[in-house]
């Protein structure tokens, strides 16, 4: 009997072979502490997740002003660095491949993240409409955040180039830059929060799709087009997001639901989709986009992060 697609090699880059098509999504964990380097547990962690044919890292922050979770790593400093490179040292081991995630949460954040730099920052003035954010501080109001001059607007773009180059020199096998869920990049492209004049936004599409090419040509001079990907959200209301008409989360692939409920990758209305698997009832999901012919990988979450074993378990649905 012919092995599933799911568990068949693919080549991502000429010298980047995976073992299997099953990818481990980004996770914030907020497990780093004060010092917001991984350390044992971490590449412990990771380890256990080494049987996919790519992990993707939780979200890493690009500079302090990126900061806006309680607990999450960064790779702007050196030690940082350094203390990736045994993470990536450890998962490499064990046989597997390991991107790092470049995050910079934009409004989503609080001062109390980076009182030396001041309140939070995005494209436009406007604070996110929930009740509270978790801060270092404890539970306290969204604030609104500063809008960025075209000065800070480059500064970050090179933040994300040098972040790039030190997952590098952390010994990754490539990155994915955050650009979903209402963090900065994503509010950039959402009409809702970009309310610039300037090149930066506005009713252009073009314009508002600046920021997030810059920082992809930025990261394209450290790492080949090859390793490099932009995590996307169209339907998400994460962060007081606008979910797009026409989709919806379900209880299966977060990405592409018919009315009917019908996977869109299953039955091929999504060409060459990656789509996230959320939990463990959707196994007829992976069995039939396994098998469909429509799907380049499959990215699971829950299971995969709650039980190291359950990307094993899941692949015999295929």
């Amino acid at each position: 009997m012919a092995p599933s697609p799911l568990l068949t090699p693919f080549t991502l880059a000429d010298d980047l072979k995976l073992k299997n098509r099953m990818v481990l999504s980004p996770m914030t964990r907020g497990r780093t502490g004060d010092m917001q380097r991984p350390d044992k547990m971490t590449a412990q962690y990771y380890v256990q997740r080494a049987s996919a044919g790519l992990i993707i890292t939780e979200g890493t922050l690009i500079s302090t002003v990126a900061n806006g979770w309680v607990g999450a790593p960064e790779i702007y400093s050196k030690g940082a660095t350094l203390a990736w490179k045994e993470v990536t040292d450890a998962v490499h081991a064990a046989g597997g491949l390991i991107f790092c995630q470049l995050w910079h949460c934009g409004r989503a954040s609080h001062s109390s993240f980076h009182a030396k730099e001041g309140k939070a920052v995005a494209p436009s003035a406007i604070a996110i409409n929930e009740p509270t954010i978790h801060a270092p501080i404890g539970k306290v109001p969204h604030e609104v955040p500063a809008p960025m001059t075209v000065d800070q607007i480059k500064e970050t773009v090179a933040d994300f180039e040098r972040a790039a180059a030190n997952a590098k020199a952390a010994g990754f096998d490539g990155v994915e830059i955050h650009g979903a869920n209402g963090y900065l990049i994503d509010s950039f492209l959402q009409t809702k929060t970009n309310k610039r004049t300037d090149e930066y936004g506005g009713e252009s599409l073009e314009n508002r799709f600046r920021f997030l090419k810059e920082v992809t040509e930025a990261v394209l001079k450290v790492w080949p087009a090859s390793r490099v990907g932009v995590r996307l959200s169209p339907n998400g209301v994460y962060n007081d997001q606008v979910r797009l008409r026409g989709g919806g989360r379900g209880r299966g692939c977060s990405w592409g639901w018919t009315p009917r409920r019908e996977c869109c990758a299953c039955i091929g209305k999504l060409p060459h989709f990656c789509g996230t698997c959320w939990w463990l009832i959707v196994t007829k999901c992976v069995h039939i986009c396994a098998n469909s012919g429509n799907c380049l990988f499959l990215v699971f979450l829950p299971p995969c992060v709650a039980v190291p074993s359950s990307l094993h378990v899941l692949s015999s649905f295929a």
